[in-house]
């Protein structure tokens, strides 16, 4: 990564309200790109062509400065990203007074080279990311994403995963907050990334507990799955979860809310023809009944287990079911019945 105008300008005003001397930063051809004396810039230094002749500092005193072209005295040093030449820092002024100075530039124009190389793959990998995600859920061929992911994304998709879904109204933000918490957390995430326009999807490895994130929306977790198709069948779980019990700052498990899923898969019309009778007559019931239905369910249709919870005799819990039956043409007590109830209650 090379020194360029903008970047080496930005470099110069920060810099330049913390060391008194002028300074210059050139490219990998000498050419000044930057400098606090704008009169200079796209002169070619003499000095720091002698600098990346070499790859050496070179310390110019004013009785040599006239052997290089558009120099001052002061001390030149080479700039260097990832094993290459990256450009040239140049300091006017004493060589014994300002090599300190230069070298402090040195240090941060390396680092901030290193910085935005860091920020530009790491955007360029994002993008890779939601653009293999996106055809992940359109269906496309799982072999050939799987072989995509593992030798341009360098990513091993062959283990188990669980998909993250948050739902918030500031998806970018959000997505920075979530990156840090992960890092916090010490998390290693598939990516995570702005999805829509008010999601953000975040495939973890399988783990047994996944730590509780802060998050200002609804969230879900999506059940274990292996591979590609494991993320896609863990993300579509964690997606109807949040449609169907999604609640403001809190994270669901969509293993806990199988039957509602299922239900849900129903279609509109189906649904209709089968509960409306059952469901308008459960409508009028008064709330005692209600309530013993729902604990009923709760219990798994154990009699004992839902009068203790209710407070009630057993001869009460069956005198309340028979009188759901009588008004409603369902008993609870029947398992066909029961699935019935359960999913007008569920909708309700």
């Amino acid at each position: 990564m090379e020194l360029t105008d903008h970047l080496g300008q930005e470099i110069i005003h920060r810099l330049s309200k913390y060391i008194d001397v002028a300074i210059n930063l050139m490219d990998p051809t000498g050419k000044i790109v930057a400098s606090t004396d704008h009169a200079r810039i796209n002169q070619v230094h003499g000095g720091a062509q002698r600098v990346i002749e070499t790859l050496e500092a070179q310390q110019i005193t004013k009785d040599i400065s006239s052997q290089y072209s558009n120099t001052k005295p002061g001390v030149n040093l080479p700039i260097f990203h990832r094993g290459e030449l990256a450009g040239v820092v140049g300091l006017t002024g004493n060589p014994d007074q300002v090599y300190q100075a230069a070298g402090m530039t040195q240090g941060s124009v390396e680092i901030a080279l290193e910085q935005l190389y860091i920020q530009k793959q790491s955007f360029y990998q994002e993008r890779q990311w939601n653009h293999w995600f996106h055809r992940l859920i359109s269906d496309e061929d799982m072999e050939e994403l799987e072989k995509e992911a593992r030798y341009s994304l360098r990513a091993d998709l062959k283990k188990a995963w669980q998909v993250v879904v948050f739902q918030t109204t500031s998806p970018f933000d959000f997505t920075e907050r979530l990156r840090r918490q992960a890092e916090q957390l010490q998390l290693r995430p598939l990516f995570i990334l702005p999805f829509q326009e008010n999601s953000v999807v975040m495939p973890l490895p399988f783990q047994e507990h996944i730590p509780p994130f802060q998050t200002e929306g609804p969230a879900a977790v999506g059940e274990p799955g292996y591979s590609a198709k494991g993320i896609y069948t863990s993300f579509q779980q964690a997606s109807q979860s949040i449609e169907i019990a999604g609640k403001a700052g809190e994270m669901i498990y969509s293993g806990a809310f199988k039957v509602e899923r299922l239900l849900s898969s129903i279609t509109k019309e189906t649904y209709i023809e089968i509960t409306e009778p059952f469901a308008n007559r459960l409508n009028r019931l008064e709330a005692p009944y209600l309530e013993t239905l729902d604990s009923f369910f709760k219990n798994d249709l154990k009699m004992n287990r839902t009068a203790d919870g209710l407070h009630i005799h057993r001869n009460t819990l069956h005198y309340r079911l028979d009188q759901v039956h009588k008004k409603v043409g369902l008993d609870a007590r029947c398992f066909k019945d029961a699935m019935i109830l359960q999913a007008i209650l569920i909708n309700r």
